[in-house]
């Protein structure tokens, strides 16, 4: 009998065996990821009958020797899985191959399951780095070095157990190595056509994102969670899809919808996998469906978060088929993604709250302001001119009543020169010919919108630096004009300038005892509402200043 050509068929048993696994759905998880408990016993189960079929097809030397590739089948088993799965498949194995007998089966016996203890060694060591063809090769080396040491040590009588490791020696050592390194190299095209899949999903979780973007508004509600369940359903190709917020269904797409509704209470079993961040279930049992004909065969349960918030769960489901390793990184990778989205959405919703209330706040320091500026007025021609004073009062209470109405940050530029003109009209009444007022006004800028009630603090900030210092006439001058789809509104004096503690403080978005708020206010409201799209500028001439607002073009419709 030649040994090499006997191990090489018992070897080329082995790898003929490695080629239907590698379409078998629980080795080609294991290869990719941690098997779980079922996959655990799915492997014992299969690698144990590898191993009784291998002590079968074993060729006799002489008195109930084997020569087999037995110690192929623990070792890779603890390779793929850990060493409880390759110790469970040695000591199955190793019990078959005792009960045939022979003056070498108890160290056969042992031998089967030190290396399934060896290759659950190397499962520890280089799981990490993945199986390959040099690791399993020096696997098989010293599991089958062992077998021979074994032999020699416990099987009697030790001259008959001499005479077979001398017959047999490095040439099955070398054999068997090389057939565990076959056995691995065929199972890591496994590895290599999941992450080709792996890639192709993420390029799926790419689209998915980027049509789920426009979707998440920052809450998960019936709306958005329906048609992110849509999109997913119809570009990752899955069974059925669905979002709960823990509790309750708020979106179901797929098969089984007839029975999966909106508003169902969330599945026990399926509650009970989201209390971990992944979960899994791989059978219609582990899915809890009390449907007795529910299409749902697998499951992949995973979390979705708001920062540390969990807000529900994504839910995807697959048809006669299980979860593979690829299924469940893409689906953590786009709930991941729409976790994300929530977050910044509710982030730009607490940004927009915050800048809306901050507006509010300034336009209600800048609206009391420019009443008491007024009452103020009021208050003098009361007793030099009464008649004109009633007349004001009239006037304010009438503009009153029109403007305290307006809530909405924007309004027609007509609207805001009207404001001016009452303004104006007011100061007029006051300082008689020593205020003199040009409005110079492109037609088109009436219809624009603009910020209310950011005038009159230009306009004020003109009379109070003007009207103390000039001989003669102070004059102000109110210009608009659209320049390159952007409205340019200057207000300009020929006072003493304005002193240069003041521009430097609006610079820098500070207020000085010296100029009130109102300046820094309108920067600051500009600012909130055009965000970089608007400059404001004030610098001195001579004589006088000018202050000039640039905003981006939008037309107030109906001019209103």
């Amino acid at each position: 009998m030649d040994v090499s050509i006997e191990s090489i068929k018992n070897v080329g048993l082995i790898v003929l065996l490695a080629y239907p696994l590698t379409h078998y759905a629980v080795l080609q998880r294991s290869l990719v990821m941690i098997s779980n408990s079922l996959d655990k016993v799915n492997l014992i189960v299969i690698f144990s009958i590898l191993s009784i079929v291998t002590n079968i097809a074993g060729t006799e030397v002489f008195n109930g020797a084997l020569l087999s590739s037995r110690i192929i089948c623990p070792a890779i088993a603890g390779l793929i899985s850990g060493p409880i799965v390759g110790t469970i498949v040695g000591v199955m194995g190793g019990l078959h191959r005792y009960t045939l007998g022979g003056f070498t089966a108890l160290p056969d016996f042992l031998s089967m399951i030190a290396s399934g203890i060896i290759g659950g060694f190397f499962y520890k060591h280089y799981r990490e780095k993945r199986i390959s063809f040099g690791k399993a090769f020096f696997l098989g080396a010293i599991a089958g070095t062992l077998e021979l040491l074994l032999v020699v040590l416990l099987a009697k009588p030790s001259v008959l157990a001499l005479a077979l490791v001398s017959w047999l020696g490095p040439a099955n050592v070398i054999i068997n190595a090389i057939g565990g390194g076959l056995f691995v190299s065929i199972l890591k095209k496994v590895q290599h056509s999941q992450y080709s899949i792996g890639a192709s999903y993420a390029e799926i979780a790419t689209v998915v994102a980027q049509k789920t973007l426009p979707v998440v508004r920052g809450e998960l509600d019936l709306k958005s969670a329906q048609k992110i369940a849509s999109i997913l359903l119809a570009e990752a190709g899955f069974g059925a899809v669905s979002i709960n917020d823990g509790k309750k269904v708020l979106a179901f797409c797929g098969a089984g919808d007839e029975h999966h509704k909106v508003g169902d209470v969330v599945l026990p079993q399926m509650a009970m996998l989201t209390k971990h961040e992944i979960g899994i279930a791989n059978s219609h049992a582990e899915i809890g469906c009390a449907y007795k004909v529910c299409p749902l065969d697998s499951a992949i349960v995973v979390a979705l978060n708001c920062g540390d918030e969990r807000i529900g769960n994504l839910e995807v489901y697959k048809v006669r088929d299980v979860i593979h390793p690829p299924d469940v990184k893409l689906v953590t990778g786009i709930a991941e993604l729409i976790s994300s989205q929530i977050y910044i959405a509710r982030l730009r919703q607490k940004e927009q709250m915050l800048s809306k209330a901050e507006y509010d706040t300034l336009r209600s320091q800048i609206n009391p302001h420019f009443l008491f500026n007024t009452l103020s007025v009021i208050k003098f021609l009361v007793r030099t001119e009464p008649e004109k004073a009633q007349h004001l009062i009239l006037t304010l209470a009438s503009f009153l009543r029109k403007n305290l109405k307006t809530t909405e940050d924007l309004i027609p530029f007509s609207e805001e020169m009207k404001c001016i003109e009452f303004y104006l009209t007011i100061q007029q009444a006051r300082f008689g010919e020593r205020l003199a007022v040009e409005n110079v006004i492109e037609s088109k800028c009436l219809d624009i919108a603009f910020p209310a009630f950011t005038l009159q603090p230009l306009v004020e900030n003109s009379l109070n630096h003007g009207l103390a210092s000039v001989d003669g006439a102070l004059k102000v001058v109110v210009t608009a004009q659209i320049v390159e789809n952007r409205m340019i509104v200057k207000v300009e004096d020929n006072g003493v300038g304005i002193p240069e503690e003041v521009i430097e403080a609006l610079r820098n978005n500070k207020v000085l005892g010296s100029m009130g708020v109102g300046l820094t206010n309108v920067n600051r409201r500009l600012k909130s509402i055009f965000g970089k799209e608007y400059s404001f500028t004030i610098q001195n001439k001579n004589p006088g200043a000018t202050a000039e607002i640039q905003i981006p073009m939008a037309v107030k419709k109906g001019g209103q």
